[in-house]
């Protein structure tokens, strides 16, 4: 399951796996897809924070003394749809799976995702999804919409999917349906600013939209808003921390982003995340597997965020830091948790391994993952086996 513990490190797997990869100084951004030109943190205005001012870059796109992060508490609106406003109507063309839907005030949480069937990173989220909507059962409804054509749609649904035990239709547990001329993604995803998918949004009991973000973010808000205790200030201040934080990001101001990460949530792992990204990038090793070991400890039951963590590690972070054993134990206690089904998991073991120097053992779980890949992703990881045994010196494993 994939929780917002692994909302930032995850991107790897978004972007090695959907057909591009976004690097800014060794780290890669939480992946979408759209017309935005780079990846973004979802975000909202803050209701109140102290400014946070750093006296110094380190970044090429940053100037010296010029790191001022201003948390107005007087800010004023930059969307026309904000988390507290009343929740647009859903204009849908066609249900695809599922009874039809209105929101309407009352008993029922609603999420309203917005996805497509060409975009990566939707993919890798759907699954999560539908492992929610199976544990929310009627407290909470999930929709999913996408503007293509219903043709489109229900062949996408008729596909294997990840694992390929199952198909896309029999895979996810909630509602799919198609946009109606783009009405919906207008008063949702353009209202609110979102110009990347996948991005979800939590209507509460009030019929008032609570939450906006990327689907993999969505666990402690989503339980939050069920149970009554979510805090829309308090959500609407994280987001402007995560613009932050992908602000520091892209313009590879890795103290920026420590910097904001600690003015975070200290016991979200998701602060973790950006964290451990940050000393790694400053070469403070110990201190970056010092956080890395605490992600672990979170993420023990949670098979994706231990599969990106190990990704991070054994791919991301500058040469000669990362505790590549610390790695190796995510990586395998995801696998288990997986059962070695998973193409992915299988696909960061075999890194890991290669990391370590046991290029035959890289090769042997790199193959087991192109047998499990969809075709959306075998031709990716076929080229990474080659890349294995080309580095064995053109000699394969396979007995």
């Amino acid at each position: 399951m994939l929780t917002s513990a692994a909302f930032v490190v995850v991107v790897v797997d978004f972007l090695r796996r959907a057909g591009g990869r976004v690097a800014v100084s060794g780290v890669l951004l939480l992946a979408g897809c759209g017309e935005s030109p780079a990846p973004q943190i979802s975000g909202g205005p803050p209701q109140e924070m102290a400014p946070l001012t750093i006296t110094e870059g380190d970044g090429p796109g940053e100037r010296q003394n010029s790191l001022s992060v201003n948390f107005n508490a007087q800010e004023q609106r930059r969307h026309a749809l904000e988390p507290g406003d009343a929740a647009p109507a859903l204009s849908i063309s066609r249900w695809m799976q599922g009874e039809a839907l209105e929101l309407r005030a009352g008993d029922t949480v609603h999420v309203v995702e917005f996805w497509a069937t060409w975009c990566g990173p939707c993919l890798m989220s759907m699954p999560h999804l539908a492992e929610l909507q199976t544990r929310y059962g009627d407290k909470v409804k999930f929709v999913g919409v996408t503007d293509e054509e219903p043709e489109l749609v229900e062949k996408f649904l008729q596909k294997p999917a990840q694992g390929g035990q199952q198909t896309w239709g029999q895979l996810l547990t909630y509602r799919i349906a198609v946009d109606d001329a783009g009405k919906t993604s207008s008063a949702w995803l353009q209202a609110a600013g979102q110009d990347v998918i996948p991005c979800a949004f939590i209507v509460g009991r009030q019929g008032k939209v609570e939450w906006i973000g990327h689907p993999l973010a969505i666990d402690r808000p989503l339980q939050q808003v069920v149970d009554g205790t979510w805090d829309i200030a308090k959500g609407k201040r994280q987001e402007e921390l995560r613009q932050a934080a992908n602000e520091a990001i892209s313009n590879g101001n890795f103290r920026r982003l420590l910097a904001v990460a600690e003015q975070m949530d200290l016991e979200d792992a998701e602060a973790a995340s950006l964290r451990m990204l940050a000393l790694f990038q400053l070469k403070r090793a110990a201190e970056g597997n010092e956080v890395a070991a605490q992600l672990l400890q979170k993420l023990q039951n949670d098979a994706d965020g231990l599969n990106s963590v190990a990704w991070t590690l054994a791919a991301e972070v500058p040469e000669g830091l990362a505790d590549l054993q610390l790695a190796r134990k995510a990586a395998e206690r995801a696998v288990e948790l997986d059962g070695g089904r998973d193409a992915n998991s299988l696909d960061t073991l075999a890194r890991v391994h290669f990391r370590l120097g046991d290029v035959n053992r890289a090769q042997e779980l790199q193959r087991q993952a192109v047998e499990l890949a969809d075709e959306s992703r075998k031709a990716g990881f076929e080229g990474v086996l080659r890349e294995y045994e080309s580095a064995a010196g053109g000699k394969s494993s396979e007995k």
